[in-house]
């Protein structure tokens, strides 16, 4: 993810409710579709639905490219400390 983008998404959003909107929009994407096959969708309709469901795939890549830079960052933190015993 992009800096800007993680930190204006940060100055917008708290964790928290980031985590909470990913969650909902899996329900919603989920809910819609258990309750109407794609094959039923009216073209038009389909192509919004599918363009919509790919922004929020997307979305969520976002977020999880964002805190696997995290990890990544404190793990590159962790190894370049090294205990050094002294007798």
């Amino acid at each position: 993810m992009d800096e800007s983008v993680k930190k204006i998404s940060e100055s917008i959003f708290s964790r928290e409710a980031r985590d909470h909107l990913v969650r909902a929009g899996t329900e919603i994407l989920l809910a819609l579709d258990s309750m109407i096959p794609e094959s039923k969708f009216p073209p038009e309709a389909r192509r919004h639905y599918l363009a919509a469901k790919r922004e929020f795939l997307l979305m969520i890549k976002s977020v999880i490219d964002a805190n696997l830079q995290v990890i990544d960052n404190i793990q590159k933190r962790e190894r370049s400390i090294k205990k050094i015993d002294v007798q």
